[in-house]
């Protein structure tokens, strides 16, 4: 039977097991409980007070004489550089039996995002940079474009780092795409994603413009004359601006919509009347400079003038004094009564009629000074305005009035020559130069006038649109005593209308040659003639006229054969600008027919007009101009057309060679030039391949992404497939390989790692 005694004893002992259980550590002595006790583990975070731990607790012990301090703890630190790990407070005490009791408390430390995004301060998200090669580091920004900021944060480490991605969007415009980051090493989970904790991103756009201003210079008009009753095709300098001083060229447009393209060159085929064209130069990266140039195209095709060629009228006496005898005689007449059918063709009538070009003057007055022939103009105008003429050779005679002391006006050097220079279509040829010798030498001993130069001036149109001057020395009469043994010469050019007149440069007892020639170099041959002279050749449609026999003789041989059609696809394929004849125009005499239309190349072809002075045949003295290679009016662009290539093909049965066969070919089907480069990246060199339509000279130079030159050398490329392999010897990063030839203009971003 238990007592009360051992009843309490055990209630004792029980609750000294549960106190045991309860806390960290509990020793039994001998006799009396001893215990020691440690604060609980806590967490924490870096940004915490951790330079008193002792709010975070104290360890005591318990004796028989109750709780006591445990004293000061060794405390060992367990922290990363960014603050955030445990500390571990370690107390000692000595039992009643001298042995050592001890407790430890954990402090974990931890980063709960002491800095974020709201601490960074990110630079202006646009920025645009001028000039040739601005400097455009973050270094080198102005304040606030630069590198990003932030406030500072307990408990994190903050890096900084960018990238670019550089896009060269002109040679003047170029647009960098630049990446920063910033990064919380403390809090950094090690993954780059949307979910990511750390690392904070921000895009920012620099564009860097070339701005220099274009210097454009080009006129603000241009005047034409069409002679065919509607528009023409016209040659036009291409509009030209001089590169920018940081080394790019400018884009050049027009919204010509008659041109043939829309860059800067505005030849095509405009109609009657002003065409107001727009130049758009556009530099930097937005920037554009306008130019308006007003396209005039006038209908010159002036009246074809018809006179009777020669006129004989007496002169009525006069009696000036009223003595009644004749002493004057006098004649009108109307320059209508000189016309013989002149009309419009264009239907710009009623025509009017005079000898000048003032349409008033309409008549005139012939007295004793002009007994004899008199050659004159009868000018035709238009309601437009436009004007031609044609010479009539009046007699004047005395006859029947018996007019005393009216003698003929004798002076063998008073002759004019005229005629007029067209095309086999009618149309007109300006500029023209005409060329007057005698056959043999003349002898002269006279007195009155002779040749000395004097200083002429002429018009042409210059590369910028501008109409401008060239001087030039032309024989002209001074009068004296002279004792000359020449031949007679003079030169004329025709006018607008093709008309030209030699004044007073040839006499009646020496025969003459007159000889024209053109040496303009227009673009009016094309593939409809390499088509018109292939049919011939292949016997499918013969050229049918003198002209188109001629046309077609490209190397002046005599012969129509394959050597001409090679000669005539080169020029058109724009692989040779002239022909092994040295010619592009031939002048014949209008006046001569041929019985057959072979005879013009077979030796028979009057380049030259031969006449003697009579009174009746110095006029008229007129040319065909026969442009070489030019065989129909027609316009052909030969793109995807197969039964014409089929028919081009065919041709290797003649002389051509097949570099000939193959580049016409290729412009047919309308291949185009393709440019690539490999390996791309690179290491030490690369390759460049061109797959080029022609034989050019092309140039490749490698520039870095400011724009300056590593390297630059000219190249043959041949026809078809051309490889280049080059290096570059220059740290790794991103170079730009500039291609450029006759119709080449391309660039590739290269990366050498």
């Amino acid at each position: 039977m238990k007592t009360t005694s051992t009843l309490l004893k055990g209630w004792a002992l029980l609750c000294t097991l549960l106190v045991s259980l309860a806390f960290s550590t509990s020793v039994m002595a001998e006799e009396d409980l001893f215990s020691i006790y440690c604060p609980a583990d806590v967490t924490v975070d870096c940004q915490d007070e951790l330079w008193d731990l002792s709010i975070y607790g104290n360890a005591y012990y318990h004796d028989y004489n109750g709780n006591h301090d445990a004293g000061t703890p060794y405390i060992n630190y367990n922290l990363s550089s960014c603050n955030v790990g445990t500390i571990v407070r370690t107390w000692t005490v000595e039992d009643p039996n001298w042995n050592l009791q001890s407790c430890s408390q954990t402090i974990t430390v931890n980063a709960t995002g002491g800095f974020n995004e709201y601490n960074i301060h990110w630079p202006e998200p646009y920025i645009e940079l001028t000039g040739c090669n601005p400097a455009y580091q973050p270094e080198n920004l102005p304040y606030g474009y630069g590198y990003p900021t932030y406030d500072y944060a307990d408990c994190s480490l903050i890096g900084v780092s960018h990238s670019d991605q550089v896009f060269t969007i002109s040679p003047q415009c170029t647009k960098i795409l630049r990446t920063y980051k910033v990064m919380d090493w403390c809090t950094f989970t090690g993954i780059e994603g949307p979910h990511s904790s750390g690392l904070y991103t921000f895009v920012q756009t620099i564009k860097i413009s070339k701005s220099d201003l274009p210097e454009v210079e080009f006129a603000d008009e241009i005047e034409f004359n069409s002679y065919n009753c509607g528009g023409r095709h016209l040659d036009i300098p291409p509009l030209y601006v001089p590169p920018s001083t940081c080394g790019g060229d400018f884009y050049i447009s027009n919204n010509s919509p008659y041109a043939d393209n829309n860059g800067a060159d505005i030849s095509g085929t405009y109609p009657i009347g002003t065409t107001k064209v727009v130049f758009t130069v556009r530099y930097g990266c937005t920037g554009k400079v306008y130019h308006t140039v007003d396209i005039v195209v006038k209908d010159a095709g002036g009246p074809l003038p018809y006179c009777i060629a020669e006129l004989t009228t007496t002169l009525m006496p006069m009696d000036d004094n009223n003595d009644g005898i004749a002493d004057n005689g006098m004649v009108e007449i109307w320059a209508k009564d000189l016309d013989f059918g002149s009309s419009s063709p264009c239907g710009h009538g009623p025509v009017q009629f005079s000898f000048s070009p003032d349409v008033a003057d309409k008549f005139k007055v012939f007295t004793c000074d002009n007994v004899g022939d008199n050659i004159i103009n009868m000018y035709v105008t238009d309601t437009k305005g436009n004007q031609s003429y044609c010479q009539v050779n009046v007699i004047i005679q005395n006859n029947n009035a018996n007019i005393p002391d009216c003698q003929p006006n004798i002076d063998p050097d008073a002759y004019n020559v005229a005629g007029m220079i067209m095309m086999s279509s009618q149309e007109r040829v300006a500029n023209a130069n005409v060329s007057l010798i005698s056959t043999a030498p003349i002898s002269d001993q006279w007195v009155g006038w002779n040749e000395v130069d004097q200083l002429v001036t002429e018009q042409y149109l210059d590369e910028h649109g501008y109409w401008q001057e060239r001087s030039r020395y032309e024989k002209v009469q001074v009068y004296g005593n002279h004792e000359t043994v020449h031949f007679g010469e003079a030169t004329a050019t025709t006018d607008i209308n093709g008309n030209y007149t030699i004044d007073n440069a040839v006499r009646s007892d020496v025969e003459y040659m007159v000889t024209a020639a053109y040496d303009a170099n227009d673009n009016s041959v094309n593939y409809a003639d390499v088509k018109a002279l292939l049919y011939h050749l292949q016997g499918k449609e013969l050229l049918t006229t003198a002209y188109q026999f001629l046309a077609a003789d490209l190397d002046q041989d005599g012969d129509i054969d394959f050597n001409d059609l090679s000669e005539l696809l080169q020029y058109s394929n724009g692989i040779s600008d002239s022909f092994s004849s040295g010619k592009h125009w031939v002048m014949v005499d209008a006046s001569y027919t041929f019985s057959d239309p072979a005879e013009i190349i077979e030796g028979n072809c009057p380049e030259a007009v031969y006449f003697t002075v009579n009174g009746s045949n110095i006029n008229s003295k007129n040319f065909i101009a026969v442009r070489l290679g030019d065989l129909t009016e027609e316009e052909l662009i030969m793109v995807n057309s197969n039964q014409n290539l089929q028919n081009l093909r065919n041709v290797n049965t003649g002389n051509l060679d097949s570099e000939d066969i193959e580049t016409i070919a290729r412009s047919l089907v309308g291949v185009s030039a393709t440019v690539s480069a490999y390996p791309n990246p690179f290491a030490e060199s690369f390759v460049v391949t061109y797959d080029a339509e022609i034989t050019e000279d092309i140039t490749i130079e490698i520039t870095d992404i400011t724009g300056r030159s590593i390297s630059k050398k000219q190249y043959k490329a041949a026809l078809g497939n051309n490889k280049y392999t080059l290096a570059i010897n220059q740290p790794t990063g991103i170079y730009l390989c500039n291609i450029k030839g006759l119709n080449l203009n391309e660039s590739i971003k290269l990366i050498k790692e």
